[in-house]
């Protein structure tokens, strides 16, 4: 019966308010009527370790027991949003959609906002406390709308799926773009190291080519240094001993005449 009549049910039952930087549950609405069952306190304690990244949003189920027959199940819903320095839950009837419990969710967090202009990091439970009521009443109205509307909202959930879809459809286009711009960069990154290489092939071979040429003058000038000492070698031994035989031979005593 319980499970039932929340199925059919689009009530938001109790909504936190979070700090991120520390997990501190800054504000939490009193539990609004249930109908057979009860929201343990596990669950916000769950809700509350959620709430960890900035600019984040998700929705999902939980369950809890009915008070009558523990052995039954209440499947419910929960909303999470955050912010830069806050974030904000609401859990509600199983019925409770995405976009309604996120509809809320920005109406919370705008109405938040407007009643404390502190830092987040300044603000505390008995500070916000005061923002207890507020909330509760935003819950309030959120749920009786919900469930005058729910006959007649076709159109607009409609509407809002078409929002939806568009929105996931420019999620994707704009996915594309980047990985786009991740190929070019790839692509350009590839380019100058091809042109890295071909500057470093260039260096290389002019590099070989000028070692070459001085092993070159080298192997050059060590011949001409080796020619030259042969040559003075040949010049000093050999020439030098020709041209003293050949005077020795031509040169005669005078001879003495006969007395």
């Amino acid at each position: 019966m319980a499970n039932n009549a929340n199925q059919e049910s689009h009530a938001l039952y109790g909504a936190v308010v979070v700090r991120l930087m520390d997990r501190v549950m800054l504000c939490k609405t009193p539990d609004l009527p249930t109908g057979g069952f009860t929201i343990p306190g596990t669950a916000w304690a769950d809700l509350v370790s959620r709430c960890s990244a900035p600019h984040f949003r998700t929705s999902a189920f939980l369950s809890v027991t009915a008070d009558r027959d523990p052995t039954q199940e209440v499947t419910l819903s929960y909303h999470l949003m955050t912010d830069d320095a806050l974030g904000y839950g609401v859990i509600g009837a199983k019925a409770v959609g995405r976009r309604e419990g996120h509809a809320a969710l920005d109406e919370l967090a705008a109405l938040f906002k407007k009643m404390f202009v502190e830092p987040p990091s300044k603000l505390n439970p008995k500070l916000v406390d005061v923002f207890v009521r507020p909330a509760r009443d935003l819950m309030v109205r959120h749920s009786s709308g919900a469930a005058a509307g729910a006959a007649d909202n076709k159109v607009t959930k409609v509407k809002l799926a078409v929002d939806e879809v568009k929105n996931m459809a420019l999620d994707n286009v704009e996915r594309v773009i980047q990985r786009g711009q991740r190929i070019d960069d790839i692509v350009q990154a590839t380019d100058d190291l091809q042109f890295q290489a071909e500057g470093f092939q260039r260096n290389s071979r002019d590099l070989r080519n000028q070692m070459w040429w001085s092993s070159m003058k080298g192997r050059i000038m060590l011949a001409g240094a080796v020619s030259f000492m042969l040559m003075l070698f040949y010049f000093t031994f050999f020439a030098g001993n020709g041209s003293s035989k050949k005077t020795t031979t031509t040169t005669q005593a005078p001879s003495s005449a006969p007395a």
